[in-house]
């Protein structure tokens, strides 16, 4: 069972995925203004760099939905009571 917190942040990392996509595959110049990413078109040109927003989308996009579905690793499972209290 989630709480409204897992589904926030899930949303927030599905915006996020899109607006990367987005960046990676529209007609915009300033996404590629950031600093890490004009880095990455002085060095290795705008084909790289699209490719970085599309692989920064596609991870952001399985960290949505891993949190959406409440995969999480055993060490950080909350206590019964928090979750039947979140409700």
């Amino acid at each position: 069972m989630n709480s409204y917190n897992d589904w926030f942040v899930a949303t927030v990392a599905l915006i996020g995925s899109a607006a990367a996509l987005a960046a990676g595959l529209g007609p915009w110049e300033n996404p590629y203004r950031l600093r890490t990413i004009a880095g990455v078109v002085d060095r290795y040109g705008m084909v790289v760099a699209r490719a970085v927003w599309i692989v920064v989308a596609i991870i952001s996009l399985i960290a949505g939905i891993a949190i959406a579905s409440g995969v999480r690793p055993s060490y950080a499972k909350p206590d019964r009571g928090l979750i039947d209290n979140a409700k």
